[in-house]
């Protein structure tokens, strides 16, 4: 279950972070469905997550997870290589 939050929580707020128009890793955003199905997986997310703890440390642990994930995301496009 550990995994799974993991999984579904970095995968959820990069779909939700692709969908924004302000995004440096794609040409154009992902639609705006994606920010559903963006949603759905960071509540899927906080599922497994109360499903492995108690509910005050799946909550925290979703909510850091989301600043880390959103704090990271923005930096990694600098690590990509711009072609010329």
């Amino acid at each position: 279950m550990n995994l799974l939050f993991l999984i579904l929580g970095t995968a959820g707020c990069a779909v939700l972070y692709l969908s924004h128009r302000h995004q440096g890793w794609l040409r154009q955003p992902l639609p705006s469905a994606a920010r559903v199905a963006g949603v759905l997986l960071l509540a899927a997310s906080l599922a497994a997550a109360l499903a492995a703890w108690t509910p005050l440390t799946a909550v925290f642990a979703w909510l850091v997870l989301a600043m880390l994930a959103w704090g990271l995301l923005p930096f990694a496009a600098l690590l990509r290589r711009r072609a010329p």
